[in-house]
């Protein structure tokens, strides 16, 4: 009983003296304030206060408040401000894979047919291919489908007959019509037969789970932290993004600019998943070396975005395609296994799904550096198709 007792005392004056400080870090933060005579007679004075007092501001901001400390030992979510509380919206049953208007790809089948319209981002996406993929993982069928001068398509195709109950849909696009083909949108969109013994676009499985995760009240103000890896306090990542962002009018198109740079200038590390020296995972790092896995590619974009005043989270979850796993089965549908990671971004009064590790082509194989196109299938997309081969397992706070 006696150590019980000196435990929760222990806690207690620790509690007390978080506060304590917290309340005194922000005191002298503002010192010329409380002392305008100071301020004006000894300038110096409050610099030398106010920028020591920052510094201790940093090292307690890696410190959890007293409520925080009580979460963690109850294992509890913090209880979020309702005036902190970020809007979550995104567009419910909408044929889009992604919302960004530059480049996206619809589908809406009908009973025995299926639409495919939308953009390619560039003229070296301008011929696609449409493959129907049988349960057996043979091609039924595939059929070209070729991008206007304005780089839009938009064709209507009879889905292959089969005795099966499934089909899946992969879109594959190249500079030829028939040169070489790359996937574009992986063949996690699938056909299922509805009651009728038409066709319908099957909802993923973690969809449900991914929304009620995605709905979530998230803050506003955890967002915009600085942490030991998400270092949106670096004067360089500052540099960076204010650079990146100048000639940018929206946050939708800063953070554009942000997900098109690191696709454009990070490479994603193969080598070091085979090896057991671990990537670089603080955004300094990253930067310098240019090659991460997807955590690196999270920590990044969230430090840029924070940097400039977006709030932005690093989400971890897992993912197929990044092991064996190519469809859903009743273990990765229930699994907390994290194996991926990616961000939500507070745009427009939405959370914004972006992968920029998914939408990067560049890799690092066999210590050679592979240049390939930035790509926005995963920039803004759409959380029924994210959900397709994302399962959101956890809004990360700290790290």
């Amino acid at each position: 009983m006696k150590t019980i007792k000196k435990f929760f005392a222990i806690l207690l004056i620790l509690a007390i003296g978080i506060a304590v400080i917290n309340s005194q870090t922000d005191f002298f933060l503002n010192f010329g304030s409380y002392v305008p005579y100071i301020k004006e007679n000894c300038p110096e004075v409050t610099e030398s206060v106010s920028a020591l007092s920052e510094r201790l501001s940093r090292v307690t901001d890696y410190i959890p408040t007293p409520s925080e400390l009580m979460a963690m030992i109850k294992q509890e979510d913090l209880p979020i401000d309702p005036s902190d509380v970020a809007v979550n919206a995104y567009i419910q049953n909408s044929p889009m894979l992604s919302f960004y208007p530059n480049e996206n790809i619809s589908m809406i089948a009908d009973y025995d047919r299926i639409q495919i319209f939308g953009i390619v981002g560039s003229r070296s996406k301008s011929n696609l291919i449409v493959a129907f993929i049988d349960e057996n993982g043979e091609t039924l069928e595939q059929v070209s489908i070729t991008a206007n001068s304005e780089n839009s398509f938009n064709k209507t195709i009879s889905i292959p007959k089969t005795d099966g109950s499934s089909i899946g849909v992969d879109v594959y696009t190249g500079d030829k019509p028939y040169g070489q083909f790359e996937s574009w949108a992986y063949n996690y969109v699938k056909l299922v037969r509805d009651g009728n013994g038409g066709w319908v676009i099957e909802q993923s499985p973690v969809f449900e789970h991914n929304k009620a995760m995605y709905e979530k009240d998230k803050s506003i103000k955890e967002a915009l932290k600085y942490t030991a890896s998400v270092q949106s306090n670096s004067d360089s990542i500052i540099s960076i993004a204010e650079q990146l962002t100048a000639d940018k009018t929206t946050d939708y198109e800063k953070v554009l600019a942000l997900h098109d740079w690191i696709c454009s200038y990070m490479y994603y590390d193969v080598d070091s998943l085979a090896s057991d020296e671990a990537p670089p995972y603080y955004a300094t790092d990253i930067v310098k070396s240019r090659k991460a896995v997807c955590l690196g590619f999270a920590t990044l974009m969230a430090s840029l975005c924070r940097s400039i005043d977006i709030p932005c989270n690093v989400v971890s979850g897992y993912a197929l395609g990044v092991g064996n796993d190519t469809a859903w089965t009743d273990i990765s549908i229930a699994t907390d296994e994290q194996n991926h990671a990616w961000n939500e971004v507070y745009v427009d009064g939405r959370w914004m799904i972006v992968d920029t590790t998914w939408d990067c082509a560049n890799k690092i194989e066999n210590g050679e550096m592979n240049k390939g196109e930035v790509s926005h299938l995963y920039f803004d997309a759409n959380l029924q198709f994210f959900s397709n081969n994302h399962k959101i397992l956890e809004y990360s706070k700290r790290r």
